[in-house]
C-alpha cells in the first residue's frame, strides 16, 4: 500500500532497509534492489527514495559505491543512525 512518508519516516525507512541487510562499511547492498523493494510503500516511484539516499551521502551516514550501483551504512554514525530510525519508525 502506497503511502505519504514525511521526510524524516522516509529516512528512517531507508536507513531500517540497510541495517535489516547488515548493509555497512564494506558490506553493501544493491541501489536498484533496495528501491524496487521501498517504492512499493512509497509514492512518487522511487524519486523521493533517490532523493533522500542523496541527503544521506552527503551527511555520511551512507556510502555509495561502485559508481552509485551499491550502497551502506557508514559505521562510525551507528548510534546516531540506530536513534534516528527507532525514532521514526513504528
Amino acid at each position: 500500500m502506497l503511502r505519504d512518508f514525511s521526510d524524516n519516516e522516509l529516512t528512517a525507512q531507508i536507513l531500517s532497509y540497510l541495517w535489516d541487510q547488515g548493509s555497512w562499511g564494506e558490506i553493501y547492498t544493491n541501489y536498484t534492489k533496495m528501491k524496487k523493494r521501498l517504492h512499493h510503500i512509497v509514492k512518487n516511484d522511487g524519486k523521493n527514495i533517490e532523493k533522500k539516499v542523496k541527503e544521506l551521502s552527503k551527511i555520511n551516514w551512507v556510502e555509495i559505491h561502485k559508481n552509485g550501483d551499491t550502497i551502506s551504512l557508514s559505521p562510525i554514525y551507528k548510534i546516531m543512525i540506530k536513534n534516528f530510525r527507532d525514532q521514526y519508525l513504528d
